[in-house]
C-alpha cells in the first residue's frame, strides 16, 4: 500500500505541548525533528494548516469528532486508506479511526499516558512511537501499516 498523504496533529507532535493552546508565535516551540527544513529535506512539505475554530466539544472539527480529518481528505481528494494520521492523544487516534486513516501515536508530554483510555480495538490499529522522528523512520522503513 502506498501512503499518499500524512496528516500531523500540531500540539505534541510538531510543537511542544504547553498544556494550553498556543495563542501567539512566541509560544510556539518546534519539537526536534519537526522543523520545516527537516521535513523538506526528507522530501515532504506542509501544504495546508487547519485548526478547529471552536472550543465546543460538539463542534464537528473538535477531536475526537472527525470533521477536520474528513475535510482534509476531501480537500486533497484522498482516501483514508492512503493516509497516515500522526497524533499524540487518544482523541487524535479516535478521530483517525473514525475516518479510517492508518494511525501512529507519538508519546505525549507525559510519555505514553492515557493509553488505558483506548479501546482494545483502537490499540490494535495504532502504531506507537516515541516522537515524530521515530514515526518518520518507521514510515521510511517501508514496513506494513496496520
Amino acid at each position: 500500500m502506498t501512503i499518499k498523504l500524512i496528516i500531523l496533529d500540531r500540539d505534541g507532535v510538531i510543537n511542544r505541548d504547553l498544556g494550553t493552546y498556543v495563542t501567539c508565535p512566541e509560544e510556539f516551540e518546534f519539537i526536534d525533528g519537526a522543523m520545516l527544513s527537516e521535513i523538506r529535506a526528507g522530501g515532504g512539505d506542509i501544504h495546508q494548516i487547519v485548526y478547529c475554530p471552536s472550543y465546543d466539544n460538539n463542534h464537528p472539527w473538535r477531536k475526537p469528532n472527525a470533521g477536520m480529518l474528513t475535510e482534509l481528505l476531501n480537500s486533497f481528494n484522498m482516501n483514508a486508506n492512503e493516509t497516515v494520521f500522526i497524533g499524540d492523544s487518544v482523541r487524535d487516534m479516535q478521530a483517525g479511526m473514525t475516518v479510517g486513516c492508518h494511525l501512529i501515536k507519538v508519546n505525549d508530554c507525559y510519555g505514553n499516558s492515557h493509553i488505558d483510555k483506548m479501546t482494545e480495538e483502537l490499540k490494535k490499529q495504532v502504531i506507537f512511537t516515541d516522537n515524530l522522528t521515530t514515526a518518520t523512520a518507521y514510515l521510511l522503513q517501508g514496513k506494513s501499516i496496520k
